[in-house]
């Protein structure tokens, strides 16, 4: 209790600093990151994209239970399908930041343009979150009517239930269950599919566009999604001898998630390099000469967390770390999303010298004069140096406070634990 007590407050304190850094954002607007006219997606969106994909890893482990019968996962299941519904709901939150003025947001309702996909990934997004719920709900509610819900040491909720009535609630759980499962897993793979959609479609930005993001993006939910359940799933249960086929199936899943991503994503590098000309062999030399550091620690991160979950499965150690850093190269993946694609000028001019010929990038306005009158900075760019500010990384870990902060909450207060578990 004392560790959840302080766990809860540290949160609880980081989620504060990064509203108020919000709303000092809101009051500055975006002038406050390091995002510019040629540079308009960063940090806020590279983390948009990660939660999509925890999301969607959630509900696919719940589904799988009565899809394709992995009946190991059972016990875990309602955890699956909670982690689904706040990461789905941390993807929503994250989108707020990164608009100047967040109230426009309702314009996505007001307003919607069929023929843009931001309209149609917030209605898969929002019905994936209420899907995720409901999913959640009808897993739990045989034993919120027999336990209750624990809110500050209250329970409420629970009811004064005869063994008969319990017998066919859980017979009703498990028939929506199996109802909702074939629904739950389209929709787990839709919420990738879109959200890819929404960069890949993009045409003048070379670094995504093309048919095999959202492969990537599936494959990148299928590997951070499992190992965000077994962080969630240890908190919970702990490390149980009857847990270890479940924890060992999770581990496998994203271990050979990650294995198949690295696949695609170096096959898809294999063909521009062989092109070796053309706007998407530019994009590729740019993330082994400017972005080699962070390229690098997306690999390295992804191949440490496959071997050590394939091997250290049977521990709490080799469980946790290999989750934990399985997820930071999944993190390192989703920022590498920005760079090369913002910083290939879309407008180029062809221009002619004697016999030869080349292209020239045509300069973006920053949007801010910066430097002195003797010293000034220039104000047109086809390179721009992003690096997340301190406003950016503050409203950032505040997300990821706030939801850790409800997810916490939520793992204490609703029974997800089986009866026979409780004690």
């Amino acid at each position: 209790m004392r560790k959840y007590n302080l766990a809860m407050l540290i949160l609880g304190i980081l989620a504060i600093i990064g509203f108020i850094a919000w709303i000092y954002q809101i009051q500055k607007g975006l002038i406050v990151t390091n995002m510019r006219n040629p540079f308009s997606w960063g940090l806020y969106i590279a983390m948009w994209a990660f939660y999509v994909g925890t999301a969607a890893g959630g509900l696919v482990v719940s589904s799988a239970i009565y899809i394709f019968g992995a009946k190991q996962l059972k016990p875990i299941a309602p955890v699956a399908s909670l982690t689904a519904f706040i990461f789905a709901v941390a993807a929503m939150l994250m989108v707020l930041p990164d608009l100047g003025r967040p109230e426009r947001v309702f314009n996505i309702l007001l307003y919607p343009n069929p023929k843009s996909l931001l309209p149609w990934d917030f209605l898969v997004l929002s019905t994936y979150a209420v899907l995720s719920a409901i999913y959640t709900y009808v897993q739990l509610r045989p034993r919120i009517a027999e336990r209750g819900i624990t809110i500050f040491g209250k329970t409420i909720m629970k009811r004064d239930i005869k063994a008969d009535e319990l017998a066919r609630l859980r017979e009703a759980s498990e028939r929506q269950a199996k109802i909702l499962a074939p629904i739950a897993l389209p929709f787990a793979i839709l919420i990738h599919t879109v959200t890819a959609w929404v960069l890949a479609t993009q045409l003048s930005r070379p670094w995504w566009y093309g048919g095999l993001l959202a492969p990537t993006f599936i494959a990148a939910a299928l590997t951070a999604g499992p190992a965000v359940v077994i962080l969630a799933s240890l908190i919970v249960y702990g490390f149980k001898e009857e847990l270890a086929q479940t924890y060992r199936l999770l581990a496998k899943v994203s271990a050979a998630s990650a294995a198949g991503l690295l696949f695609m994503y170096y096959n898809d590098f294999l063909v521009r390099w062989w092109w070796e000309a053309g706007r998407e062999h530019d994009a590729l030399i740019l993330v082994f000469r400017d972005y080699l550091a962070i390229h690098a620690a997306e690999i390295i991160l992804l191949i440490l967390g496959i071997i050590i979950l394939a091997t250290r499965y049977s521990s709490v150690s080799g469980l946790v770390s290999g989750s934990v850093i399985i997820n930071l190269g999944i993190l390192a993946h989703r920022y590498l999303l920005m760079p090369p694609a913002y910083n290939l000028i879309p407008t180029r001019i062809a221009v002619i010298l004697g016999y030869e010929s080349f292209e020239w990038s045509y300069p973006i306005a920053v949007g801010e004069v910066r430097g002195s009158l003797m010293n000034p900075e220039p104000i047109f760019v086809d390179y721009w140096n992003y690096v997340p500010s301190p406003v950016e990384i503050t409203i950032t870990i505040g997300v990821f406070a706030l939801i850790s902060f409800v997810l916490l909450f939520l793992l204490k207060a609703l029974p997800v634990k089986e009866r026979a578990e409780a004690a």
